[in-house]
């Protein structure tokens, strides 16, 4: 009889296994993006605040934010093609432990540091894991998930991500009240067990036999001429989500004079509302005919984020709603914004030749990350000059300009070429 139990037992978890696209290579990709992830979102958030009691003032913590996020940008872009690179000549197992090691390095600074340049070159190396191991992920499930089941693998991935961006600014923010340096501590156990249990995961997975040499020059006139739209109002749009990004948390604090604890409840409130909508939004699109109505959601609700920051704490006070219940309003829409990510990163992973996958989406997002690389410096320079809010206002029109060209320009069906 307990034989008997086992079996249907091992079938459900093997079927729903299949359904959520989840094999052992993809089970690796999501022990990474965990693990990595909430290294990083235990301290990431607090980031602006630590620079704030370091440097004394609001003003002096937005400029070393806007410099950090600048120098974070212009990283990113050359680890995506560092990351396209060891993924496509070694194997995305490699390149998901190469990931690790700036990590490593950028923890032992900021555990050692109490300056804010040699906090912030810490901080940089810590942020460049994702950049690292983006390419390897996209060549997993590219190359080891059925095209029909990619959309739900990268909704399960993307839960995965957002779980430590709920988890991350609670633990985060009430650890932040002992002090910074147990917030790092924790951050920096989390990426030996994960380097460790993704390497088992992946011991199966080899790198490509004889890899196929094609210079930059020639995979970037092969990006195909949906994918280049694409990226152009990508490009738009994120540099106005760059107006905002890094500074939210510091207006929430330092403007709205809201606490480190009721700004990692918000935080946690938009990663929440995102890991409800992936599941089902996931087997919709994977059904859908066409990925773009999601894709276009995506891009409004990115546009709209800045604007409702500005708008609805000022004007709803004004109702009888609570400064506080405004924001949960706001970053609730914000969460909502995720509903076309996994669409996105399936159609881009099925968009280039399994022979190039890894170097095409390494070089796709280099090229991505250089071109929005200035916009939080510029953003610094306005907040200085005419005010956060009048800065997100701005960020939220480039934002809408980057909505407009995806509608009006990238005409997508179903790009597949494997």
């Amino acid at each position: 009889m307990p034989l008997e139990s086992k079996k249907p037992k091992s079938s459900f978890i093997q079927s729903t296994a299949d359904w959520l696209g989840i094999n052992r290579a993809m089970m690796a990709v999501l022990v990474v993006t965990a693990g990595m992830g909430l290294s990083e979102e235990i301290w990431r958030n607090f980031l602006s605040l630590y620079l704030k009691d370091t440097t004394g003032g609001v003003l002096e913590a937005v400029k070393y934010m806007g410099i950090f996020a600048v120098l974070v940008n212009l990283m990113e872009g050359f680890g995506y093609i560092i990351g396209g690179q060891v993924a496509h000549r070694l194997g995305a197992r490699v390149a998901m432990l190469v990931s690790a090691l700036p990590m490593v390095l950028g923890f032992s600074i900021l555990l050692s540091a109490h300056q804010p340049w040699l906090i912030i070159l810490g901080a940089l190396f810590i942020t460049n894991w994702e950049p690292l191991s983006v390419p390897a992920t996209f060549e997993v499930v590219g190359s080891e998930v059925a095209q029909n089941r990619r959309t739900i693998a990268f909704s399960v991935q993307s839960i995965q991500k957002r779980l430590p961006k709920v988890l991350g600014p609670l633990i985060g923010g009430f650890v932040m009240m002992i002090g910074y340096w147990l917030n790092l501590i924790l951050a920096f156990g989390l990426v030996f067990i994960t380097s460790l249990v993704q390497y088992r995961l992946l011991n199966r997975l080899k790198p490509t036999a004889d890899p196929v040499k094609i210079p930059f020059r020639q995979l970037l006139h092969d990006i195909p001429p949906d994918l280049r739209r694409l990226l152009t109002a990508e490009i738009i749009l994120r540099w106005g989500d760059w107006f905002v990004r890094d500074f939210a948390v510091l207006y929430v604090v330092g403007v709205l004079m809201r606490s480190k604890v009721e700004a990692g409840v918000l935080l946690a409130i938009t990663s929440l509302t995102a890991l409800v909508t992936y599941i089902p939004v996931g087997k919709m699109v994977d059904r859908a005919k066409s990925p773009r109505m999601f894709i276009g959601l995506t891009f409004a609700l990115f546009a709209l984020f800045p604007l409702n920051l500005v708008l609805l704490p000022h004007y709803l006070p004004g109702l009888g709603i609570p400064v506080m219940a405004a924001l949960v309003i706001v970053f609730i829409l914000n969460g909502l914004r995720e509903i076309g990510e996994p669409a996105r990163k399936a159609l881009i992973s099925g968009g280039f030749p399994k022979e190039t996958r890894a170097r095409s989406i390494g070089l796709y997002w280099g090229l991505r990350s250089f071109a929005f690389c200035p916009a939080p410096l510029i953003s610094y320079f306005l907040w200085s000059r005419i005010g956060p809010e009048a800065t997100f206002l701005i960020g939220g029109a480039i934002g809408m300009i980057g909505t407009i060209w995806f509608w009006t320009r990238v005409k997508i069906n179903v790009i597949v070429k494997s």
